[in-house]
């Protein structure tokens, strides 16, 4: 495809720093560059008006009006590209592996957007105060929330103390039982999602360390201390599942890998311990 979203991906990695502000915000929030204004949007990504024209003239338009009509083209054109070829498509299509490769191009473009687009600072900064941290809480909901749980759980299993908190009335308590040397990991792909959001606030009221995974110029963005940013483009609104959760579980895998090589981490006596207490519960099973 040759969309204004294609192109931005394939020019990015020779952005300069102030074209990839405006390039991520572009690609994690379209709906905000269509309805702001050229000063609106500057603002947003922290860059000049005029930054915004010279970034139209690497994407081969005219000026900021124009790339407003190449993203709405393109906004418009991206999920019928997936979604509506799945929905045609017959039993031959099927058989013939049709539906696993259009699946798998998302699956793939989800990954390389973020892959290209990861701070390896940010990154660093998170492995370093989760793997120093005396405790981690994990938050999120909806999907989010399942990749939250799997984030403790993945912790967990590197010796970690990590929980994850679902109800949102223990998120209030738990993330009001935080403080100095703990780490909120808060999660939501929208940015928006209240109890994520009021469950930061708390913590960051308390003195823990908040690790935002979010989209970027989101309400969660602007309230973490560290953030790695999730630049998925996808109608999460209007189609499910979605498939920005591939991404985040890349990053989470990419987080405990680091964790998991420290030099200081007892790797076989962690995994003894796991094996330990699962042999106990699977031989409690085979007795009753």
């Amino acid at each position: 495809m040759n969309d204004v979203f294609s192109r931005i991906t394939k020019i990015y990695p020779t952005l300069k720093k102030a074209e990839r502000r405006i390039a991520d915000l572009v690609l994690a929030d379209a709906d905000f560059f269509l309805r702001g204004s050229i000063t609106e949007v500057a603002e947003a990504a922290g860059v000049s008006a005029s930054s915004l024209t010279r970034f139209s003239r690497l994407l081969e338009v005219e000026g900021f009006r124009e790339l407003k009509l190449s993203v709405a083209q393109a906004k418009s054109a991206q999920s019928p590209y997936y979604h509506q070829s799945v929905q045609a498509l017959g039993e031959m299509d099927i058989a013939e592996g049709r539906l696993e490769y259009l699946y798998l191009q998302q699956v793939i473009a989800s990954l390389n957007s973020t892959f290209t687009r990861l701070d390896a600072e940010a990154l660093v900064d998170a492995i370093r105060a989760i793997r120093s941290a005396r405790r981690i809480r994990t938050f999120g909901v909806a999907v989010s929330g399942l990749i939250a749980q799997e984030t403790a759980m993945r912790f967990m299993r590197l010796g970690l103390e990590a929980t994850y908190v679902a109800d949102s009335h223990f998120m209030r308590i738990a993330s009001s039982l935080l403080g100095q040397g703990d780490v909120a990991i808060c999660i939501s792909h929208t940015g928006r999602s209240q109890e994520v959001l009021d469950a930061a606030d708390m913590a960051h009221r308390q003195g823990a360390t908040v690790v935002g995974l979010t989209a970027p110029h989101t309400p969660l963005s602007r309230k973490a201390d560290i953030l790695i940013e999730m630049s998925v483009f996808e109608e999460i609104d209007i189609y499910t599942p979605s498939i920005s959760h591939f991404a985040y579980h890349y990053v989470i895998g990419l987080l405990s890998f680091h964790i998991g090589q420290s030099a200081d981490l007892d790797r076989d006596g962690l995994l003894s311990k796991i094996k330990t207490g699962l042999a106990r519960g699977q031989t409690a099973e085979l007795s009753q």
